[in-house]
């Protein structure tokens, strides 16, 4: 239990460290490379079982229109690319 109490402290600190250094909030930091692992698993090939598993677990319907997806999508994009750009120019990614 001890080493997992020293990776979690270490896993903090490397977080703080990011948002300090791009200015952005380490929750923020943590949702950035969430999204980017969501995206690189979408890049893998799935089988239709297991896609229509997905589909049918997730079966919430959304409570906003199609404009404010959109535009919840449009901000979400720009916050996504804009903390690439920072973590790009340290050479984190």
């Amino acid at each position: 239990m001890a080493v997992k109490a020293v990776d979690r402290r270490v896993f903090e600190s490397v977080i703080d460290g990011l948002a300090k250094a791009t200015k952005e909030k380490p929750e923020d930091i943590v949702w950035f490379f969430q999204v980017r692992e969501l995206m690189n698993e979408m890049d893998k090939p799935m089988g239709d079982e297991k896609a229509w598993r997905i589909i049918l677990k997730d079966k919430r319907t959304a409570n906003l229109s199609t404009m404010e997806l959109l535009e919840l999508a449009r901000e979400e994009l720009k916050k996504f690319h804009r903390i690439e750009g920072k973590l790009k120019k340290l050479g984190v990614i």
